[in-house]
């Protein structure tokens, strides 16, 4: 008998526990059984584990010596009870009388220490403390186990507190879909080797039907044993579709969560686990559709979410009460109160693993869109974003935050979001959560609710988001993401602003992510986020004045990368950065301002590349004359003019190409060195053409007329316009073309540089006299007095269609007069009677 020993041994007078008890420890930590207590009462120091005096054997003498030695052996969790059970062998040596062993016996045995106790509230970092403490006190562990005890105690830790998710060895919030797979996985990797068929009792496809007929019983506890059997069954991956197809048994199940989750809990989790084993395949989706599970487990999650507020609400009004009253609370009311809380503290405990079960069978079904409509209606997000409170399970937080994720692309749950001004603020700071996996999670979540103009205002005016977006930043695992978050919320130019006042430590980091690569390809979110910066001006000082940003720009430079080029642009286009880029641009090199000569080279090479001519071009013309620390005369020998002379001919570029090369032709004009080089050059001449060419295009005809103004200012430009060209009759024709009708705000802009080059035009005119100024003044006279001059040539048009059939009477009379003077005796005959009659 003593061979043949169980590992379990039941002592007398001891009740196991009941078989609900197994599927609750699997499912909840609140399904506990009464457990069978070994070695007194439980406490890890009152543990009798020595062996005891075996008889000897039959054919052996007693008056043997023997000598005894312990072997040990398997260390597991116990099925049915949080306790550790040991396995070990007794080797049992007979001596004979000269001290030679004789017979050998052994004997395998078992002890299991209970630890009940040490489980309640049991931490993951006290695991280790707890396992060396186990060792210690039991002599039938060596000390080389520890590890292997840490994994014993995580084990117990999982079931003891029931924290299940889907059968998937994959990352939690994502399960796969392999079929092959039918373990479960808890969320925590401390517990990945758990199995819930351990614990659940025993359950045979073959008798489905009568676990169904269970479901039918008046009392729960009979509902409750036929569910955790069928969950069992559900376990099995291979007769998942057997259940599937059962023709009552879905419809059954969802009616009785909808009635009775209320009345037993158990039989809640047990029916949840059973749909989260269907709906981890999709296959099974479209049954579990058609039966509302679903729907039902909405109604579940909705019903706890409530009681959950409720119950918080009382403890809080307890809490208040005794705080309000002070020091006169006695010592008595200050113990019940601590054992309410821990009883609030249970309730909320189980919650959180329903609950869970439940999120995470509807993070399996949303994938279908039908679904995913559907729950939204119910305002699933709205008892979602309930459970993003301070103190929440990690698990339980995970998935919920997952769930968020995939509701957030619904245009519905995103208002409900936006309006719930506590759950934006609770979701940025998830986002410095030290869950690598939670921070990830808000962080995706965030992004989808960037993509709204007031999403992006909450986030960056009413929440700590901006704070948490510079470490994410830093740390490789959510650093993507957060730039990309970062960047959504530079789209404003209000933001922008926000950026450099709350975290201007993100603006170095989008810098450091655009320039850090390995093939010395910058970033594109990185790059992204340079070029909304730098459109902003406090921002772009923040930008330049990082480290780092010469060489970045100088190597953006002489890579010809049209992303950077369009920083230096944005940035140059401020005024009072423009002394600080010049100056942070100019540290460091050999040669002073070379970057900008080098900006030439680029665009005089870059002809087949607009991207890049518009950038280095554009670089260029956001300086202006008054910048001293600009070199435009030796621009302009280095091969500035001849680029120019390129690309203002017709055709031979993009549109924004020669606009930008205009706005550059009105900086030189403006330059009293660069005027002889440009005046000597065809530059001017090619603007006739170009006014001809673009006359519908407002933008650039106001960009270019402002560039002729500017070359009408200088003496020895003005006489090339007026004698080389006509763009001063272009411009009178096209204001005469306009004349007397309604105008839009693009052509007044026009119409007014139009009379800024007639003004010029003018004032270049030192007698006055010229047929140009009579042109010019004619014009006028005839715009300023519009309607009279109007009315005078319709007056003449008039008088010249009277008077048109009189002139022709008067010349067909006179005609006549002619043939009748010089005619025969008959036609002046005729004639005569004609006239006197």
């Amino acid at each position: 008998q003593a061979q043949k020993a169980p590992s379990c041994r039941r002592e007398p007078g001891r009740q196991g526990p009941k078989a609900e008890a197994l599927a609750a420890a699997a499912l909840a930590a609140d399904f506990r059984g009464r457990r069978r207590s070994r070695g007194g009462d439980g406490d890890l120091h009152g543990l009798d584990l020595t062996a005891s005096q075996q008889a000897a054997p039959c054919g052996v003498a007693s008056g043997m010596s023997i000598k005894k030695r312990i072997r040990p052996g398997k260390i597991e969790a116990s099925p049915d009870a949080p306790a550790i059970v040991v396995h070990f062998t007794t080797e049992i040596t007979y001596l004979a009388e000269d001290g030679e062993p004789d017979y050998v016996e052994k004997v395998p045995d078992s002890r299991e220490l209970p630890l009940a106790d040490e489980l309640q509230g049991l931490r993951s970092e006290d695991i280790p403390v707890l396992a060396q403490k186990v060792v210690e006190r039991c002599r039938y562990i060596p000390a080389t186990k520890v590890r292997h005890v840490e994994q014993v105690l995580t084990k117990l830790a999982a079931v003891h507190s029931g924290c299940l998710v889907a059968p998937s060895p994959a990352r939690s919030g994502a399960p796969s879909r392999s079929n092959g797979s039918n373990g479960w996985y808890a969320p925590s990797s401390q517990a990945s080797n758990w199995r819930l068929v351990d614990v659940l009792p025993w359950a045979n496809l073959d008798k489905i039907d009568d676990y169904v007929e269970a479901l039918y019983e008046d009392s729960m506890d009979a509902k409750a044993d036929g569910a955790q059997k069928l969950l069992r069954l559900s376990t099995e991956v291979r007769q998942l579709e057997d259940i599937a197809q059962h023709p009552t048994l879905l419809g059954v199940l969802s009616r009785e969560l909808r009635e009775n989750a209320k009345r037993s809990h158990q039989l809640a989790v047990s029916v949840c686990g059973i749909f989260l084993c269907l709906a981890h395949f999709s296959q099974f989706h479209p049954v579990l559709s058609s039966h509302q599970c679903a729907d039902v487990t909405v109604r579940i999650v909705e019903y706890e979410t409530r009681r959950r507020e409720m119950l918080k609400k009382e403890l809080k009004l307890q809490q208040g009460q005794m705080v309000a009253r002070g020091s006169s609370v006695s010592a008595d009311e200050r113990r019940k109160l601590d054992q309410e809380e821990g009883k609030y503290r249970i309730l909320f405990e189980r919650q959180d693993r329903l609950l869970l079960l439940c999120l995470l069978m509807l993070r399996n079904v949303v994938e279908d869109p039908a679904v995913e409509f559907a729950v939204v209606k119910q305002r699933l997000g709205h008892f979602l974003l309930v459970l993003l409170v301070r103190g929440a399970a990690e698990d339980l937080l995970l998935i919920t935050l997952g769930l968020l994720h995939l509701l957030s692309r619904v245009q519905q749950s995103k208002d409900q979001f936006i309006q719930n001004s506590d759950a934006m603020s609770r979701l940025a700071e998830l986002v410095g959560h030290q869950h690598i996996d939670v921070s990830l999670t808000a962080l995706r979540i965030c992004y989808n609710l960037c993509f709204d103009e007031r999403g992006r205002n909450i986030l960056a005016t009413q929440t700590s988001l901006l704070a948490k977006l510079s470490p994410a930043c830093q740390q490789s695992s959510t650093r993507k993401v957060a730039l990309k978050v970062l960047y959504q919320l530079s789209t404003g130019a209000s933001l922008r602003s926000t950026v450099a006042k709350s975290a201007p430590d993100c603006i170095p980091l989008a810098l450091h992510a655009a320039v850090k690569s390995r093939d010395h390809r910058p970033e594109l979110e990185g790059m992204a986020l340079c070029i909304n910066f730098a459109a902003d001006e406090a921002c772009a000082m923040v930008l330049v004045k990082a480290e780092g940003f010469h060489k970045a720009a100088l190597r953006g430079i002489h890579g010809a990368d049209p992303l950077m080029l369009k920083v230096l642009r944005h940035a140059a286009a401020h005024p009072p950065v423009r002394r600080r880029l010049l100056g942070v641009m100019r540290a460091g090199e050999g040669e002073e301002d070379s970057w900008l000569h080098e900006v030439v080279r680029v665009a005089g090479a870059s002809a087949n590349r607009p991207e890049v001519l518009v950038e280095a071009i554009g670089v260029l013309a956001a300086f202006d004359s008054s910048n001293s620390e600009v070199p435009w005369l030796t621009l302009c020998e280095g091969g500035l003019l001849e680029v120019l002379h390129r690309l203002l001919m017709v055709g031979f570029s993009d549109d924004d190409v020669q606009l930008e090369c205009i706005m550059l032709v009105g900086t030189l004009a403006l330059d009293s060195e660069c005027v002889p080089l440009l005046a000597t050059s065809k530059v001017p001449r090619l603007l006739a053409d170009l006014l001809a060419e673009k006359e519908d295009d407002a933008d650039f005809i106001s960009q270019l007329l402002f560039a002729v103004r500017c070359l009408l200012l200088q003496e020895e430009t003005r006489e090339v316009v007026l004698r080389d060209t006509d763009l001063v009759d272009q411009v009178l024709e096209m204001l005469r073309s306009s004349m007397g009708r309604a105008l839009d705000a693009a052509e007044q802009v026009v119409h007014s540089a139009a009379d800024d080059v007639l003004d010029a035009a003018v004032a270049a005119d030192s007698s006055g006299d010229s047929e140009l100024a009579r042109d010019i003044k004619a014009y006028r006279f005839e715009a300023h007095n519009f309607e009279w001059c109007h009315r005078q040539q319709h007056n003449e048009r008039h008088v010249e269609r009277l008077e048109a059939p009189l002139a022709v009477s008067v010349s067909a009379h006179n005609s006549r007069e002619h043939r009748g003077h010089g005619g025969g005796g008959f036609d002046g005959y005729s004639s005569h009677r004609h006239r006197s009659r």
